[in-house]
């Protein structure tokens, strides 16, 4: 019995500290580096083909200039995000994307956002070309239809995309294209509780 009791506290003690939990670091910590937690976050936010060494040289300017003297002076410090964007704004290399360094800053060092999150959305909200007043029950068709087989045939499928990719393993053959489904998308489960409702099976 005894031994039961010391492997669950020994799993008890296990599971308390591999739990997931927010840790507060005090001082600047480490100048942002070739590592691959900030490479991570440069290849999650840069756009495709950006260079690494450049985002990098940014971060490494905020954090002398900005993160650096601030944590020194007190280890706890938030910098508010509108520095960030400052920092960003102020940024003159050209293949370095400024909303990208900003979320980089945002999510590698210690900023803290200022407004509400009410103000945060307006300023995302799309106010200007094509997208203006755009809300989401535009998304809706007004053809819309839930019995997709019988208007299969109204026109023929043609891909928006025709262009052959350069794939890794190669040039893949053109897709046969298939003149009609080979079966209807309903489905009867057998069970009890199956309707005609239900149009579909997954």
């Amino acid at each position: 019995m005894v031994l039961w009791i010391l492997l669950f506290l020994v799993l008890l003690f296990v599971g308390m500290r591999v739990r997931e939990h927010y840790v507060e670091i005090s001082g600047p910590g480490a100048r942002p580096s070739k590592t691959a937690d900030w490479l991570s976050k440069i290849d999650a936010e840069a756009p495709i083909g950006g260079n690494d060494d450049e985002y990098l040289r940014v971060l490494q300017k905020f954090y002398d200039e900005i993160y650096l003297p601030a944590r020194t002076e007190n280890a706890t410090v938030f910098i508010d995000d509108t520095a960030v964007k400052a920092f960003a704004d102020s940024i003159t290399i050209p293949s370095v994307d400024k909303d990208a360094i900003r979320k980089i800053i945002t999510a590698g060092f210690a900023v803290r956002r200022t407004g509400t999150g009410a103000a945060r959305e307006e300023q995302q909200m799309v106010k200007t070309g094509a997208l203006a007043d755009f809300e989401g029950a535009n998304l809706q068709p007004k053809d819309g239809v839930d019995n997709l087989y019988p208007n299969f045939f109204r026109s023929v499928y043609i891909p928006a995309d025709m262009r052959r990719g350069a794939l890794p393993e190669g040039v893949y053959t053109p897709t046969e294209q298939q003149e009609e489904p080979r079966r209807e998308g309903t489905y009867d489960d057998r069970s009890t509780s199956w309707t005609d409702v239900k149009f579909y099976g997954v």
